[in-house]
């Protein structure tokens, strides 16, 4: 199918300066399976904004090159591009070699939760944009390998046989297990197996979705009708970090994201994901970065200026 701007209609869109949000259920393309999943095969004849979605994404670039900002971060893509991103992560595509081919899944990431087997693939996955990359450049073998669960995925999407949905499914796992054997080889094969640990995927899922609100320990152990001190201890246990570190971290990742994607003032982005001030925002960003907020954002735009 042809990219062109109409298809975006219906997508509910509001800017925060130059960030768009999209609504990934309202897609036209959403619907076809009973599970909260999408499938695209895109060619793209033009660059495509700073925006973010509630669901997360797993591309595959067929064909053509150009520049991807991933939560700040810019890389070139080519054939054999993978890129993920989990909700809310912010993304932008400029093209260097229109027209460009390339594959997305569009999904819930809550149907990965789902199912106690894949607990060791949600605890990678939640660690994309900060201890693991957004992305991969495959070699041939592995592009084409990949390509073709793509296309699996897309014919049954659009198909009415019987048992799609488990299909469906199946084909994404399949794609992030081989991503996984693949990129991290000796990681993968780290198992996850105790009540703890699918508890703390739990928490770690629910951060990551509300990190930008105002939370705290004993809200959380509300949340989850657990004792807030276990909880203090299973962030020591399975992440290494207090509760209200993760959070920082999660808050000063969505605030580099912003800083370097978007023209937004530091006070506002301070509140847009969840602190109550500017200074507040500074002190905890070099905490974390080692630089302010307006160094960073400076070093950025020398950085990209000079991938373009």
């Amino acid at each position: 199918m042809e990219w062109e701007n109409n298809e975006w209609n219906g997508w509910v869109l509001y800017m925060i300066s130059t960030l768009l949000y999209e609504d990934s259920l309202t897609h036209k393309l959403y619907g076809k399976s009973r599970l909260p999943i999408f499938i695209m095969e895109k060619f793209m004849k033009r660059d495509y904004p700073l925006h973010h979605h509630n669901f997360a994404e797993l591309s595959l670039v067929i064909d053509g090159t150009g520049v991807e900002i991933l939560n700040g971060k810019p890389h070139r893509f080519k054939r054999g591009t993978v890129s993920f991103l989990l909700p809310h992560h912010i993304h932008e595509v400029q093209l260097h070699q229109p027209i460009v081919h390339k594959y997305n899944c569009m999904f819930d990431i809550q149907l990965l939760l789902t199912n106690r087997s894949s607990d060791i693939l949600v605890n990678f996955l939640l660690k994309t944009g900060t201890i693991l990359p957004s992305h991969y450049d495959l070699d041939e073998e592995q592009t084409a390998f990949m390509e073709q669960i793509f296309k699996s995925m897309e014919v049954e999407y659009n198909s009415e046989k019987f048992g799609k949905d488990a299909v469906l499914h199946s084909k994404l796992l399949e794609a992030f297990v081989f991503l996984f054997r693949t990129i991290h080889p000796e990681e993968a094969n780290i198992s996850l197996s105790t009540d703890s640990q699918r508890n703390v995927l739990d928490l770690l899922y629910y951060l990551h979705l509300h990190f930008h609100n105002d939370l705290t320990l004993h809200g959380l152990a509300k949340q989850f009708n657990w004792n807030a001190s276990y909880i203090s201890r299973l962030f020591k246990q399975h992440v290494g970090q207090s509760f209200i570190d993760y959070l920082h971290f999660l808050r000063v990742e969505r605030a580099a994201s912003l800083l370097a994607s978007t023209s937004m003032s530091i006070l506002d982005i301070a509140l847009e994901v969840g602190f109550n001030s500017s200074q507040t925002l500074s002190r905890v960003f070099k905490k974390f970065k080692g630089v302010s907020p307006k160094e960073f954002r400076e070093a950025h735009l020398n950085t990209v200026s000079k991938m373009r």
